[in-house]
């Protein structure tokens, strides 16, 4: 705790000019860029061009920050799990902060080996790990986001990964978020948290610092996690030009015990199969943004980025290896990893926000560069059980690798919005993407070896993109006042280059384990994307929109990890073929009164397209075409609504439904599939003052009992040992928090 009063002590403390605000408000258009919109979406990473949402060719989802916060969501990716359509989420490492999202079939993910196919911009900065494209939510504090913005599909835009969407964060200024807002609270597990930030101007200089301290013990066994994140923006702008200049700090301890047999979670809810698995992040982000307003109609803007993540993770492992008997033996050890990955880059872009032919056009054209470094080590050590399936080391640790990694992805873009008529808005795009993969370092094979993991890798593709946006109530009468309503339709093709770590671990007859101990292996085939997407969206008054869409990603030449025969975390990725993610999503929110709510449903048919043999950790699994993907839920349905009992005083409430989805490694839809469940959770504000409001939350109220995400393994711990089981995330049960936010804006 006594962190935790240090930063009560910094905003208590801060100098008396840091909390004034002299009212004046810049004429600057820049200034609107700032501001939390949902009427508007961003067409690139950099902001300096918004188009109205009604243009867009795709079904965007938007949200505030203050979304997030009227609906209690611990971090950013539990708010899109619980909110957005066709969004679920995988807990499986059992760590609240480290959830598998997935949306319309693909993943963003802290997990390394996993298959990532969204990006994530946080102000412009892509910031996918260099080395795996992981997404660690853990290091985008939610204190600090004014509004996100999920593009869906294969947008060439927004570059690498980019294969099922795009995810844009924006953070907050003095000017959007002027004021100080401070919470604190607390409840089951143990958890309690605090956070606070201010905002202000003076003249054409604006400031915003805000920062989070957040610990709990979990509610599994041995699951003890801390949080500590901190924010700082300084601005500066005029009529023509704005300079933002950004600092983001995280230092955290997550605390990830993952998936337990279903035979121990029968008789111990909160039981951990073993442990412990720490993950040790130290985030140092800067980040320099510009803008300036060349004339009317000419914009020029650019970021430069510096961006350090220092992960170590400590994990203890049990492994059933198969001996020549062909009886099976556990085998505890514990395995250490540090990583280094420095990402240095930026963008340059220039928008044209004018008239083409006497009608509105919007055109951008920009570049970009991304230089990523990373330093991996990786050790080994002989461990024992103890009586709680604890692993403890014994002996010296013994290095198995050590590999440096260098990335350099440059892009080209170019995107057009014209609007020949009001009511017809046309887009075209496209991108150049290259991407250059150097390897370089030593590794040991299954017989302890030493190998060169030294490789030079490059891809290089042209990306395409294009679509329209109809509003035939405002063709067929454009002068009533009638309900909007759209029709739009796309085809984009996206694109992702093997990862370092898919790269060191691609031969089978030389598996790996992941995150560790990579050997030299032949290069892979870059993935490439092709998205359909059409549907329609409208308003009915103040009090409605909705949306409608229907789309199909097929990816050619995917990329999996093939699991070595009788183990879990051993093997080898391999191109697979092609895979098709296809569905319709729907949603609805509005209000009346004193009442808001939103509903919405999704629905993914994640195939495989391309007959092949992979391999659990049981034995090899004979895929057809037209095979489920596993670890997606085929349907989602969310509510959620806001209602004003009396003036100041509001009850939410919020359900999710996720259908059931195949166990991880099943990948021939043979076993019973993870269940579906239902969670419901309530909470409820009072405004004690204009400046006070008192908070609470309950989760999960039924108390139901299910799991989020399941795979095949073989259990250490069964009778004989090496018995194949699903090994199960169980959802947290029954909880509630209560606390207190103060605001003066």
């Amino acid at each position: 705790m006594k962190s935790i009063s240090s930063l009560a002590l910094l905003f208590a403390t801060a100098p008396p000019f840091l909390f004034a605000d002299d009212g004046q408000r810049s004429v600057s258009p820049f200034t609107d860029m700032e501001l939390p919109a949902t009427t508007v979406i961003d067409t690139s990473p950099l902001p300096s061009s918004r188009l109205p949402l009604e243009k867009a060719s795709s079904n965007v989802q938007t949200a505030r920050g203050d979304d997030i916060y009227r609906h209690e969501a611990l971090d950013l990716s539990d708010f899109m799990k619980r909110n957005l359509p066709s969004v679920s989420g995988n807990e499986v490492l059992a760590n609240p902060f480290q959830l598998d999202l997935n949306y319309r079939g693909f993943t963003a993910s802290p997990i390394l080996g996993t298959p990532i196919g969204l990006s994530v911009y946080q102000d412009s900065v892509r910031v996918n790990e260099p080395f795996g494209d992981m997404v660690n939510w853990d290091l985008i504090p939610r204190v600090a986001i004014a509004n996100v913005e999920l593009i869906p599909g294969s947008n060439p835009l927004f570059g690498l990964n980019t294969l099922g969407g795009a995810l844009l964060v924006r953070t907050k200024s003095g000017r959007s978020h002027a004021g100080w807002r401070g919470q604190a609270y607390a409840g089951s597990f143990e958890r309690k948290a605090i956070e606070a930030e201010h905002g202000g101007s003076r003249g054409g200089f604006d400031w915003f610092f805000a920062g989070n301290l957040f610990e709990e013990d979990g509610f599994r066994d041995f699951s003890h996690s801390s949080v500590k994140q901190g924010f700082v923006k300084l601005g500066w702008e005029d009529e023509r030009s704005d300079i933002d200049l950004s600092y983001t700090y995280a230092e955290n301890k997550l605390t990830g015990n993952g998936v337990a047999p279903a035979s121990l979670l029968a008789l111990e809810r909160n039981g951990v199969y073993a442990h412990p698995e720490v993950t040790l992040p130290r985030l140092h982000f800067v980040n320099l943004a510009l803008s300036h307003l060349v004339t009317d109609d000419w914009v020029l803007s650019g970021n430069a980025y510096f961006r350090r993540n220092v992960l170590g993770v400590y994990a203890g492992d049990v492994e059933v290896e198969q001996e020549e008997t062909d009886e099976f033996e556990a085998e505890p050890t514990v395995n250490q990893t540090l990583t280094r990955q420095d990402g240095v880059g930026g963008s340059l872009q220039v928008s044209y926000l004018g008239t083409l032919l006497d009608r509105v056009n919007q055109a951008i054209l920009g570049a970009s560069y991304d230089f990523g470094d990373t330093d991996f080590k990786q050790t080994r050590q002989d461990a024992e059980l103890t009586a709680s399936r604890g692993v403890e080391p014994e002996g010296a640790a013994s290095r198995q690798t050590t590999l440096t990694a260098t990335n350099r992805y440059y892009g080209i873009y170019l995107t057009d919005t014209f609007s020949p008529t009001p009511w017809l808005h046309i887009t075209g795009a496209g991108r150049w993407n290259r991407a250059e993969i150097h390897l370089d370092g030593s590794g040991r094979d299954p017989e302890g070896d030493t190998e060169s993991l030294d490789g030079r890798h490059a891809f290089s593709r042209v990306n395409p993109a294009a679509g329209f946006t109809l509003q035939p109530l405002k063709a067929l009468a454009p002068n009533q006042s009638l309900p909007d309503l759209s029709f739009f339709a796309s085809y984009n093709e996206g694109f992702r280059v093997p990862t370092p770590v898919e790269l060191t671990c691609a031969d089978p007859a030389a598996p790996c384990s992941l995150p560790t101990n990579f050997v030299a292996d032949p290069p892979l085939k870059p993935i490439v994307a092709r998205t359909f997407e059409t549907g329609f969206r409208g308003k009915l008054g103040k009090a409605l929109d909705w949306n409608l869409a229907w789309y199909r990603t097929d990816l050619s030449d995917d990329i999996l990890f093939i699991n070595s025969p009788g183990t879990l975390t051993r093997g080898f990725f391999k191109n697979v073929g092609d895979t098709r993610r296809e569905g319709i999503e729907a949603g609805m929110r509005g209000g009346v009164r004193r009442l808001s709510w939103y509903a919405s449903y999704g629905y993914v048919d994640a195939t495989y397209r391309s007959a092949v043999i992979l391999q659990n950790a049981i034995g090899p699994v004979r895929v057809r075409k037209g095979d489920r993907i596993p670890a997606i839920p085929d349907q989602t349905a969310k509510v959620g609504a806001d209602y004003e009992l009396l003036p100041g005083w509001f009850l939410g409430a919020d359900l999710q439904y996720f259908s059931r989805r195949f166990l991880r490694g099943d990948d021939s839809n043979r076993f019973p599939r993870v269940d579906e469940y239902v969670v419901v959770n309530l909470n409820t504000r009072y405004a004690l003052t204009r400046h006070v409001e008192l908070f609470a939350l309950a989760n999960n109220v039924f108390d139901a009992r299910y799991e989020t995400f399941g795979l095949i393994n073989r259990n250490a711990f069964s009778s004989p040992v090496g018995n194949a089981e699903a090994f199960l995330a169980p959802g947290a049960p029954l909880s509630g928090w209560a606390g207190v936010r103060v605001r003066f804006d």
